[in-house]
C-alpha cells in the first residue's frame, strides 16, 4: 500500500508540476501578445499621422498646381518671319517672369 501511495502522491506532484508549467507558458503569451497588440496600436498611430500629412502635402501641390494653371502666361506664337537672333527678347523676358512666378509661389508656400 505504501508504494500505491508513493506512486500517487509521486503523480500528483508531477501533475502539478506539468500544470505549473503550461500556466507559466500561458501567462508568458499572454504578456507577449500585449507587447505585440501596443506595438500594432502604435504603428498604426504612426501609419495615420503619416497619411495625413501626406494628404496635406497632396492638397498643397494641387493648389500649387491650380495656382499656376491660373496664373500661367502663354508664350506668343513664333511668327513664319524667320530671325537671326538665337533667343529673342521676348523670350527671355517671359522667362524672367515665369521664374519670377515660380520663385513667388515657392517663397510662400510653407512646408511642415
Amino acid at each position: 500500500m505504501s508504494k500505491y501511495k508513493l506512486a500517487i502522491i509521486a503523480l500528483l506532484v508531477l501533475l502539478i508540476f506539468c500544470f505549473g508549467i503550461y500556466f507559466s507558458s500561458l501567462q508568458h503569451d499572454s504578456k507577449s501578445l500585449k507587447q505585440i497588440n501596443k506595438l500594432n496600436f502604435e504603428t498604426q498611430q504612426q501609419q495615420s499621422v503619416i497619411n495625413n500629412k501626406s494628404q496635406e502635402l497632396e492638397i498643397k501641390l494641387q493648389q500649387v498646381k491650380t495656382y499656376e494653371r491660373q496664373n500661367n502666361k502663354k508664350a506668343p506664337l513664333a511668327s513664319n518671319v524667320a530671325n537671326s537672333d538665337c533667343i529673342s527678347r521676348d523670350f527671355v523676358e517671359l522667362f524672367n517672369r515665369q521664374t519670377a512666378d515660380y520663385e513667388q509661389i515657392l517663397s510662400t508656400k510653407h512646408i511642415n
